[in-house]
């Protein structure tokens, strides 16, 4: 069952295909901003879907990020996701990268619960 104030924690060590370079996104060797937002993203998916009844899934609707510092390929990154409010069928989570207790990145990320089979029906039509 999902309550507000659960968190989920996943660790990661950033790879080269996740630069900022060899995905577009800039032209350096560091850590992407769309690579932390999908592991945020993917940190709140977790969390939610842990708790989901078979058949339920949450998609992603909002997405609220700063990156505030710079990580190397082999930095360690630990991303906290928190479920802050339950409004209905939409999932409201606080979300933060740190690296050696550093704040890199971190703001809000929302996410509706859908039924699964219903939603994708409606997607092929």
């Amino acid at each position: 069952m999902l309550k507000e104030g659960m968190t989920l924690v996943e660790e990661k060590i950033v790879e080269e295909k996740e630069t900022a370079k060899n995905i577009g996104s800039g032209n350096v060797d560091v850590y992407s901003t769309p690579m932390m937002i999908a592991l945020m993203e993917n940190t709140a998916l977790k969390l939610a879907q842990k708790e989901l009844e078979e058949g339920l899934a949450t998609v992603g609707i909002t997405v609220n990020i700063k990156h505030l510092k710079a990580n190397a390929i082999g930095d360690k990154v630990t991303c906290t996701a928190t479920l802050e409010k339950i409004d209905g069928k939409k999932l409201s989570f606080y979300v933060k990268v740190t690296h050696e207790d550093e704040l890199i990145g971190e703001g809000t990320h929302d996410r509706f619960i859908i039924d699964e089979k219903k939603f994708m029906e409606k997607v092929k039509r």
